[in-house]
């Protein structure tokens, strides 16, 4: 199929809200909403008295602007019910019209889906090969990188080249451990979770959806000890490109087809994938 065909059977493809995704029930996550150009306390306030008090709303110092909110979630699961909440949370968000320059949407689950170091440099070796694909779908519906990327959600295949070639695997992963300025942290504080750092905040429900169905993927892949490692250091060993938002920006509809067929199983969250990928989730 040529790229053109592969547009034209998208763009016929509706991008709509999903009642349920496909991840399992059982699976925990938390959102972090970054938002701008808004009145903290008229955000608390909305949020609270729409929500409760499991849903909390701070500032953000990485956020540029002094007019910032950041909504923080309860742990969710994969429920309708989950979904009708997190419809509402966006609207409300659509009302309050923040805007997302400098902006993360932030996804966290449990450390338990990678149960082990060998199973988190296997992670952090995928990302990075796949990065190009994951940050030019990851843009948001306005097509841009936050303005502070390099310092809160920077791409990590060059540190992560550099690390390989003087540390072992449990200090390769402290590398990235509390760490903001990368595109993915390890926590360990209160509890061990993984963070995904979108390089741009959204409050498409669609998008956010597609990144946690995505992401959770992208975990579970890791964790199958049968994929291999050699392939993916191969890859970062020979990588030596320097102007990486750049070369992202440059479509690879085939690695990015790949890649979707290694995580996904189901026929729309292909769709979907792709959809975003190539950017016609407008």
């Amino acid at each position: 199929m040529t790229t053109n065909q592969l547009e034209e059977k998208l763009k016929n493809t509706p991008f709509l809200f999903r009642p349920q995704l496909t991840i399992p029930k059982n699976i925990n996550f938390g959102l972090e909403i970054e938002l701008e150009d808004i009145d903290f306390d008229i955000v608390e306030s909305k949020v609270k008295k729409q929500f409760g008090e499991s849903f909390k709303v701070k500032t953000d110092k990485s956020l540029r602007r002094d007019h910032n909110a950041e909504i923080v979630t309860p742990v969710l699961r994969n429920t309708k019910e989950t979904w009708i909440m997190l419809k509402k949370l966006t609207k409300l968000i659509q009302v309050l019209q923040p805007h997302f320059d400098n902006c993360s949407f932030q996804i966290n689950y449990d450390a338990n889906l990678l149960p082990t170091i060998e199973d988190k440099v296997r992670f952090l070796k995928l990302f990075a090969v796949y990065e190009d694909i994951i940050y030019r779908f990851s843009k948001g519906e306005d097509e841009h990188y936050r303005d502070s990327i390099d310092e809160y959600a920077s791409p990590i295949i060059l540190q992560l080249k550099g690390y390989m070639n003087i540390a072992d695997d449990r200090t390769m992963v402290e590398m990235f451990t509390h760490h903001k300025r990368y595109g993915i942290n390890f926590k360990r504080n209160p509890k061990e979770l993984i963070e995904f750092r979108t390089p741009n905040g959204t409050h498409n429900i669609v998008l956010w959806q597609n990144y946690i169905t995505t992401f959770y993927y992208l975990l579970k892949l890791a964790a199958n000890p049968k994929f291999s490692r050699r392939e993916l250091d191969e890859y970062i060993n020979k990588f030596c490109n320097t102007y990486l938002l750049e070369i992202y920006e440059i479509e690879d509809i085939e690695k990015a087809q790949k890649l979707s067929d290694m995580l996904f199983h189901n026929s729309l969250d292909k769709r979907y994938f792709m959809k975003q990928y190539i950017g016609l989730n407008k």
